[in-house]
């Protein structure tokens, strides 16, 4: 008896990591899954895209400079709209992985902050693509027109600006998201506090060396300023000290 309950015990934790590690397996295939989806569509959904932020300004015309790089960043439009739409479907996961081992608080802080956290990005996303990039041509057509020049936009570069937000947000959720749990694992503790300071790091770093071109001169201020904001957002969540 004893011999089965030291192994039952032993048995335990690799069950666990296990199960854990099925959720970020079942992540990998359904972002595959929405990545094979996205790749049929996006490039259909970035001319309409085109059209209709052109279509806003008679004096603003859009123009494909460079279609090497028009390649790559189709591709990488995909992989950020992959990351956003599974999102939600991640957080179903690690809700039903984690729900077992909390009380009912417990469990009731975890799904709103993993539902306020999943409608946010996507939400913000939309926003970006439709009113943001259309508000900065607007300013851009008050602040730096000349006349007599046509006006004329490189679509890569359009994309990848739009791109650059949408990583960012993604980047701070996902931070906000994994600052909120140590706090909520890890208390305020001085261990707790190291590993939310070397999270801030890595996601800093990430942003720093990942967002596009267009960004160059604004990397660190961007990446410093939204890593402060993931951190305060984390904060805000009810989380018991």
């Amino acid at each position: 008896m004893s011999v089965s309950q030291h192994s039952e015990i032993y048995g335990k934790p690799p069950n666990h990591f296990s199960e854990f590690h099925s959720v970020f397996r079942k992540t990998a295939l359904f972002l595959l899954i929405f990545a094979a989806l996205w790749s049929t569509i996006s490039t259909s959904m970035i001319g309409d895209w085109v059209l209709a932020a052109s279509s806003e300004s008679n004096e603003s015309v859009m123009s494909l400079y460079s279609p090497m790089d028009w390649i790559g960043v189709r591709w990488t439009l995909i992989l950020l709209l992959s990351s956003i739409s599974v999102l939600p479907i991640f957080s179903i996961l690690i809700y039903r992985f984690s729900r077992t081992g909390l009380y009912g608080d417990e469990r009731r802080w975890l799904a709103t902050l993993l539902s306020i956290f999943s409608i946010i990005a996507p939400l913000l996303t939309v926003a970006i693509w439709t009113w943001g990039i259309s508000a900065i041509f607007s300013v851009s057509e008050e602040l730096g027109s000349i006349n007599g020049v046509e006006e004329m936009y490189d679509v890569s570069t359009v994309v990848e600006l739009s791109l650059g937000m949408t990583w960012v947000v993604l980047i701070v959720t996902l931070t906000s998201l994994a600052l909120a749990f140590s706090r909520f694992i890890l208390s305020s503790g001085g261990d707790g506090t190291r590993f939310r300071i070397r999270l801030m790091l890595m996601s800093t770093g990430t942003l720093i060396l990942t967002l596009p071109v267009v960004y160059d001169g604004l990397r660190i201020v961007i990446a410093v300023s939204a890593i402060i904001a993931a951190d305060q957002f984390s904060k805000l969540m009810p989380v018991r000290e």
